[in-house]
């Protein structure tokens, strides 16, 4: 395969699976959910209510995971004999999507190289990103290059994904999906999942989620709960 065709496929699937996960992390589970409740969901939730919270972390903190998982990946395509530059970009890509993606939250921070890759266009840039935080919060998933979000924000890619998952699984923080979700009740394992959750929440969340009158819905989410707490006087 041609070096600069197998490059860019590597870059276009690092960008491809950083929107998947992206919107995984958006969609799914709740802060009390067991294992990635505290360790993606409820960083989720403070960056969407706060862009700018995460840039002060390190490269190692907010990017540990992704880089163990590129290593492995690495690890496989050696062992297999298919470790090509394709594969090394991909790597690179997936494990600094994160880096990427802080970097457009402060373009200050940003070195001249990544300045050089938003110019020339190849880099998703600060502009582009901002998308993602406007609205309903629920498009321009992919946060590496600027190639993929417009494609699949216009097939309705993520909209058909979550026709198919979230009847399944649920999305109780994602306020756009009340219709979709309503479908919920009606699937055994999402009704299991969302048992399981509330169980496990605390008991102070609880308490102040009964406080608020519900009026609204019975299916507040956390933030609007916050957001509602926040406006009192």
């Amino acid at each position: 395969m041609d070096i600069v065709l197998e490059l860019a496929i590597g870059l276009l699937a690092a960008d491809f699976v950083s929107g998947l996960v992206h919107w995984a992390e958006d969609t799914f589970g709740t802060e009390s959910t067991p294992i990635v409740g505290r360790w993606i969901v409820a960083p989720n939730v403070l960056h969407h209510r706060d862009p700018a919270a995460f840039v002060g972390k390190s490269w190692l903190a907010s990017s540990w995971d992704l880089a163990a998982a590129s290593l492995v990946l690495l690890a496989i395509a050696i062992a297999c004999g298919r470790f090509g530059p394709g594969i090394a970009l991909f790597a690179i890509a997936g494990a600094n999507a994160n880096q990427i993606h802080k970097w457009s939250h402060a373009p200050a921070q940003a070195p001249r190289l990544v300045r050089a890759l938003w110019r020339t266009g190849l880099l998703q840039t600060p502009r582009h990103h901002a998308r993602h935080h406007v609205g309903e919060r629920n498009e321009a998933y992919c946060v590496v290059t600027p190639f993929l979000n417009p494609v699949l924000d216009r097939l309705g890619f993520w909209r058909a994904l979550e026709r198919l998952t979230v009847p399944l699984l649920g999305a109780p923080r994602r306020r756009d999906l009340a219709v979709v979700r309503s479908a919920t009740s009606r699937c055994p394992l999402a009704a299991t999942f969302s048992r399981s959750a509330a169980r496990a929440a605390p008991r102070s969340f609880a308490a102040r989620h009964r406080a608020i009158p519900r009026a609204r819905s019975h299916r507040r989410t956390r933030i609007e709960v916050l957001e509602s707490t926040d406006r009192r006087p």
